[in-house]
């Protein structure tokens, strides 16, 4: 089994074939190339998928919180988060998620009753390494 990098040193590999996996932050879709900007614990990088990659039709299906491993090569692009894409080679869907019931604007009460899925957003993750460090 090949070793996965993190996200926060895909930098360090520009122009290398690298392995990754994580979670779907985002995803979008466009003429036979699928968009998505994947996340772990340490960063967001963004995957572009095109239709002759082994995997492709469970990349237009995975949704928001899928879990999911791509291999590809890194490169430079000011456009995406952190200003690097992966163009990937191969695609795979650990597990696919349900419809995320998290909406922009949410009350309180659904967050708390989603408290789970809640932590999981950049700004709850931002406010745990914070206090992480603090303590």
């Amino acid at each position: 089994m090949k070793e996965a990098i993190p996200i926060a040193e895909i930098g360090k590999h520009e122009g290398k074939e690298v392995f990754v996996r994580g979670w779907i932050h985002r995803t979008r879709e466009s003429k036979g190339i699928v968009f998505i900007v994947l996340r772990d614990s340490s960063g967001l990088v963004q995957c572009v998928v095109k239709e002759a990659v082994p995997g492709f039709k469970d990349s237009q299906k995975a949704l928001m919180e899928s879990s999911v491993t791509l291999s590809g090569l890194v490169r430079k692009d000011s456009r995406a988060p952190g200003g690097y894409e992966i163009q990937a080679s191969e695609f795979k869907v650990v597990g696919f998620a349900d419809v995320f019931p998290i909406k922009d604007q949410q009350s309180t009460e659904l967050l708390l009753d989603y408290r789970h899925l809640w932590v999981r957003s950049q700004r709850m993750t931002q406010i745990f390494k914070i206090r992480s460090d603090v303590f």
